[in-house]
């Protein structure tokens, strides 16, 4: 994993999601900041919330824009029953075995015009 501390805000590397082992640190002085700044973005994929105060990760999962929101994990984590989805220009539709299944599944009309019927 690599991290890069501090990108310029108008910086490729903040401003694009990065499919790989990449973490930008931004620092901020007010947790209404960082928030702001995460949901700043056309993507919102997955976050993730470390601290051990309860009430801030549940105030932070309540107002990050993102379909998932991790609480003192990262965000690689998951399980295969797990659903995962992308908000914004972060995908199309929800993944994950159950809902695939559903996606793979196509309701077919079928008419029929016949003198036998």
């Amino acid at each position: 994993m690599y991290s890069i501390t501090e990108p310029p805000a108008q910086a490729q590397i903040s401003q694009q999601e990065i499919f790989g082992p990449v973490v930008c640190v931004y620092g901020y002085d007010t947790i209404e900041q960082a928030i702001a700044q995460a949901n700043s973005l056309p993507y919102a994929f997955q976050a993730s919330v470390l601290t051990q105060d309860l009430d801030m990760a549940m105030r932070c999962s309540r107002r990050l824009d993102a379909a998932t929101v991790m609480i003192n994990d990262h965000t690689a984590f998951r399980v295969d029953w797990m659903p995962f989805a992308g908000i914004r220009q972060s995908g199309l539709g929800v993944g994950g075995i159950p809902y695939t299944f559903e996606d793979m599944q196509v309701d077919k009309q079928i008419v029929i015009r016949s003198r036998e019927l």
